[in-house]
C-alpha cells in the first residue's frame, strides 16, 4: 500500500509533469507521455480532475488520448470517470472546436457504445469542417452494423455537399477537408459493416497474367514454365504469360507471385485521378465478378499498393487519394478496407508512368505453406527453390542427400519438392533449427532424418551422394570473417561425407572465403559456380564433384 507521503509526492511529480507539457516541444512531449503512461494508474485520475475543471481542457484530452492509445489503459478510464459520462460528451460542445476534436479521439479509444448519440448530435451541428472526421472516426470505433449503414448515407450527403463546393475554386480548404472526411468515413463503414468474402471460381479461357521474379532468375522460370507448356515473355515487371489453369500455374516454385495486368492500364501518367478512371474503365469489377462466385451486388473489399524507386515520392497521400477516387468512381463495388481485402490493386511507377495489376486473395498460394517456423538466418523458400531448380541437371533420384547446416529444413524439402531421392538427412549443432525443421518437414509431408550435432563431430553410418547445403555468413564485420575456421574445417570433411562421384551444391554470399579453403582441395573438383541475386547479397552456388 503506498503511504501519504510516498502518494503526495507521486501526485506532485505527475503535477509537474503536466505543467511541464504547457511548453513542451514534441519530442519533449513524447518523452512525458512515456512517463505517464508508465503510471496511468496516477495519471488518468489526475488528468480527468484537470479536464472536468479546466476552462480549456484542449491539450490535457489530447494527452489522455495518446495514453490509451500506448497502453491501453482504457478500463481504468472508464472506472475514472465512473457515472460522469455526460461530463466527457459536453465537451464535444466546447467553444473551442479543437477541444471537440480531441475529445472525439478520446471517445474513439474508449470504444462505448453509449456516446454514439453525443456523437450523432455533436456531428450533426458541427459547423467547422475540419472536425467532423474525428466525429466519424469516434463512431467508426463505438458503432455497430446497425452505424455502417447510417455511416453510408452520411457518405452520400458528403458527397453531394462536395459537389457543391466543386463549383468554387476558392475552397480549396473546405475540399481538403471533405476529402478528410470522406476517407474517415470509407474506413469506419469498412469496420462496421459485415464483410462479405467471394468465392474465387477460376477463368473460363486463358487471362493475361504476370509472374514477377525473384533474384533475377527470368531464365530458370521460363525453363519451368516451359516444362509445364506455358509459353512465357519477359517484360519490365516479369513474365508475362496467357493461362486459366492457376493449378498448373502453381507447380512452378521459382516464381514470387502472381499478378493480373489491367488492359490498357500501362505507361499512366502518374496522376491519381487519370489511374483510378483508367482502372474503372479497364473493368476491374468485371474482371473480379468473372472470376469470383457470390452475391455480384457485394462489394470487393481493396487496398492499393504503391511501388516506386523515387524516394522522394508522397506514398502515403497518393494511396490515400486515390483509393479515395476509386471508391467514388466505382460507385459502391470496390471498397478500400486495409484491414480485410480480398483484392490488391499494385501501382508500380517508373519515370512518372505507371502500370497497374491485381492480385487476388481468394485463390491461395500454398506453395511454401510449410514454413510455419523459420530462424534469423533461414534461407527464403522461394530462393531455396531457385538454388534447387538452379543445380536439377546433376540430381539423381537414387541419392541420399545431407544438408549439414540444415537450419529450418529449407533446402531438404525444396530437394525434395522438385525431385524423389532414397534419403534426405539434416544436421544443425542448434537443437531451435531441428526443432523448426521437424515441423515443417511434416507440414511439408516430407521425411527427413534429423539430428542435432555439430557437423565437424558427426560420424556418419556411411558415405552420402549429395551434399546440398547453405553455409553460415557473416555480412556484419568488414574485417575479419568469424566463420573462417569453420569454412576451413568443413571443407576438409566434405570428402569424408561425399562418395567419390558424388556432388556438392554449397550456397553461400561468403564467395571469396569459400574459394580460398577449397585451395589445396584436389579431390574437389569445381564444375560450376552459379550466382543467385538475393536482395543486396549476392550469393554463389558452388557445384563440386568429389574425384
Amino acid at each position: 500500500m503506498i503511504e501519504l507521503n510516498d502518494k503526495s509526492e507521486i501526485n506532485n511529480k505527475i503535477t509537474a509533469f503536466i505543467e511541464s507539457l504547457k511548453t513542451s516541444d514534441d519530442k519533449q512531449r513524447s518523452a512525458i507521455i512515456n512517463k505517464l503512461s508508465l503510471d496511468y494508474n496516477n495519471a488518468i485520475p489526475m488528468l480527468w480532475s484537470k479536464i472536468i475543471t479546466e476552462e480549456n481542457p484542449r491539450a490535457l484530452l489530447s494527452v489522455i488520448r495518446d495514453i490509451l492509445k500506448k497502453e491501453k489503459p482504457r478500463g481504468m478510464f472508464k472506472r475514472t470517470i465512473g457515472n460522469s459520462k455526460e461530463k466527457l460528451s459536453a465537451l464535444l460542445s466546447h467553444s473551442d472546436p479543437k477541444v471537440r476534436k480531441n475529445v472525439c479521439g478520446v471517445i474513439g479509444e474508449l470504444a462505448d457504445p453509449s456516446y454514439l448519440e453525443a456523437l450523432y448530435n455533436a456531428y450533426n451541428s458541427e459547423d467547422k469542417l475540419f472536425v467532423r472526421y474525428s466525429y466519424v472516426l469516434a463512431i467508426g470505433n463505438c458503432g455497430s452494423a446497425v452505424d455502417g449503414e447510417k455511416l453510408k448515407k452520411m457518405f452520400e450527403d458528403v458527397v453531394a455537399n462536395e459537389k457543391d463546393s466543386m463549383e468554387d475554386d476558392t475552397l480549396v480548404t473546405t475540399n481538403k477537408h471533405i476529402n478528410e472526411e470522406k476517407l474517415a468515413l470509407t474506413r469506419a463503414i469498412d469496420k462496421l459493416s459485415p464483410t462479405v468474402h467471394h468465392e474465387f471460381k477460376g477463368f473460363d479461357t486463358p487471362v493475361p497474367m504476370l509472374l514477377t521474379i525473384m533474384n533475377y532468375q527470368y531464365q530458370l522460370t521460363l525453363t519451368e514454365l516451359d516444362e509445364k507448356w506455358i509459353d512465357g515473355k519477359i517484360v519490365d515487371d516479369g513474365i508475362l504469360i496467357s493461362e486459366k489453369d492457376l493449378e498448373k500455374i502453381y507447380t512452378c516454385r521459382t516464381f514470387y507471385e502472381l499478378l493480373y495486368p489491367l488492359a490498357d492500364c500501362v505507361d499512366l501518367e502518374f496522376n491519381y485521378k487519370i489511374i483510378a478512371a483508367e482502372i474503372i474503365n479497364a473493368d476491374i469489377v468485371g474482371f473480379l465478378n468473372n472470376c469470383h462466385a457470390n452475391d455480384a451486388n457485394a462489394p470487393f473489399g481493396y487496398r492499393v499498393e504503391f511501388k516506386t524507386m523515387d524516394l522522394n515520392r508522397e506514398r502515403s497521400e497518393f494511396v490515400k487519394n486515390l483509393s479515395r477516387e476509386i471508391d467514388e468512381l466505382s460507385n459502391g463495388t470496390l471498397r478500400n478496407s486495409p484491414s480485410a481485402y480480398e483484392v490488391e490493386v499494385r501501382i508500380i511507377e517508373r519515370n512518372n508512368l505507371c502500370s497497374v495489376y491485381v492480385k487476388l486473395y481468394a485463390f491461395k498460394d500454398n506453395r511454401f505453406d510449410y514454413r510455419k517456423n523459420d530462424l534469423a538466418t533461414s534461407i527464403n523458400p522461394i530462393t531455396a527453390a531457385i538454388a534447387i531448380k538452379s543445380i536439377e541437371r546433376w540430381l539423381n533420384p537414387n541419392s541420399k542427400v545431407i544438408d549439414p547446416f540444415c537450419g529450418a529444413g529449407t533446402m531438404l524439402i525444396e530437394r525434395a519438392k522438385l525431385g524423389e531421392s532414397e534419403s534426405l538427412t539434416g544436421v544443425d549443432i542448434y537443437r531451435e533449427a531441428i526443432s523448426a525443421a521437424t515441423i515443417n518437414s511434416k507440414l511439408a509431408n516430407v521425411d527427413i532424418d534429423l539430428i542435432a550435432e555439430d557437423i565437424l563431430e558427426f560420424i556418419p553410418y556411411g558415405q552420402f551422394d549429395e551434399m546440398i547445403t547453405n553455409m553460415p555468413f557473416d555480412n556484419k564485420s568488414t574485417t575479419h570473417n568469424k566463420y573462417v575456421d569453420l569454412y576451413t574445417e568443413f571443407a576438409n570433411k566434405i570428402s569424408e561425407f561425399i562418395r567419390p562421384g558424388g556432388m556438392a551444391f554449397i550456397y553461400t554470399i561468403e564467395k571469396q572465403l569459400f574459394k580460398d579453403v577449397l585451395s589445396g582441395h584436389d579431390e574437389l573438383e569445381l564444375l560450376q559456380e552459379i550466382k543467385i541475386e538475393s536482395g543486396r547479397l549476392t550469393p554463389h552456388i558452388f557445384v563440386l564433384q568429389v574425384k
